[in-house]
């Protein structure tokens, strides 16, 4: 009997284990992928809580500037913002209002820093200063709704800086030369009056009426080369090509009055463009969408004197 007995003794031992082993291990494994699920979540709230939140309207330009030359600006939703790179700073405008969340990363200098646009319709800080190993701190040229004193200089040395508003200084001086390329709209008048060259810059004078009553305030204005700007019927040229310029000298938020006329001087690097490109100007303004947009033709610029 011993022989038969012992099995039965074993199997009766053995089999109420079963079971509880099997249930076991079914039930550890869920409780596990619960509790690393949980665990994500909340990671990730607590990262997007450390991101700086930097306010933007659509009416005006919010200026974020770093300590060192930025190369690269992504934003989320591309979309919904207008976005420029000059030098260390980084112009944000919203295109829209009540334009939605959205991170933003920036590359300077072989640094990287991310924070978050959120749309504001007054922003209270319009320049957020991370000049210090990317961290916001306050100056004074960084109070809450300045702007750099001369942003479109900011990554110049400052003999270059000094030559380049010398120069400007002269042509302000210079009688006006270039009346035929204007244009008009909104009750302002936008046109060339002077532009000259050295080695490095071209010299630019814009001449503004405002016919209006309520001032123009220049928010910051744009320069683009254009090339192979010829059309076909009813469409642009698929291969026309643009290049932003970076201006150089000049001072920035400048204010033509109601029923005034004023000057704008700008100095941009020197290029040479060809027969079919020229010159885009584009000037927007602060707290308002009058935007003026101007040609100027690469002969006038090409054939432009000496400073």
């Amino acid at each position: 009997m011993r022989p038969s007995f012992l099995p039965a003794v074993l199997l009766s031992l053995v089999l109420p284990l079963l079971p509880v082993s099997v249930t076991s291990a079914q039930t550890v494994r869920p409780i596990a992928q619960q509790s690393i699920r949980a665990q994500r979540p909340v990671s990730a709230a607590k990262s997007n809580e450390n991101l700086l939140d930097v306010a933007v309207s659509d009416s005006s330009t919010t200026y974020l500037v770093f300590g060192g030359p930025v190369s690269l600006v992504d934003v989320g939703m591309a979309g919904n913002y207008l976005v420029k790179i000059e030098a260390n700073a980084v112009f944000v405008r919203a295109k829209r209002k009540n334009a939605p969340p959205t991170p933003l990363l920036i590359r300077y200098g072989s640094k990287y820093w991310m924070g978050r646009l959120v749309y504001s319709n007054r922003p209270v800080l319009q320049l957020y200063d991370f000049q210090k190993d990317g961290a916001l701190g306050f100056s004074n040229s960084s109070s809450a709704g300045s702007v750099p004193e001369n942003q479109l200089a900011m990554d110049k040395e400052q003999e270059l800086k000094s030559d380049v508003e010398g120069k400007l200084t002269k042509l302000r001086k210079v009688k006006e030369e270039h009346q035929a390329v204007a244009v008009i709209d909104n009750d302002l008048v936008l046109s060339l009056a002077n532009v000259r060259n050295d080695k490095e810059f071209t010299y630019l004078r814009f001449k503004v009426i405002n016919h209006s009553a309520i001032d123009y305030n220049v928010d910051f204005t744009d320069f683009q080369l254009v090339e192979n700007a010829q059309k076909k019927f009813l469409a642009k040229k698929k291969n026309e090509a643009r290049r932003p310029l970076a201006p150089s000298g000049g001072a920035a938020n400048q204010t033509i009055t109601g029923r005034t006329t004023g000057y704008l001087t700008y100095a941009i690097p020197l290029y040479a463009a060809t027969e079919r490109g020229y010159l885009e100007v584009t000037l927007r303004e602060l707290n308002g969408a009058r935007v003026l947009v101007l040609p100027v033709p690469s002969r006038v610029i090409n054939r432009a004197s000496p400073i």
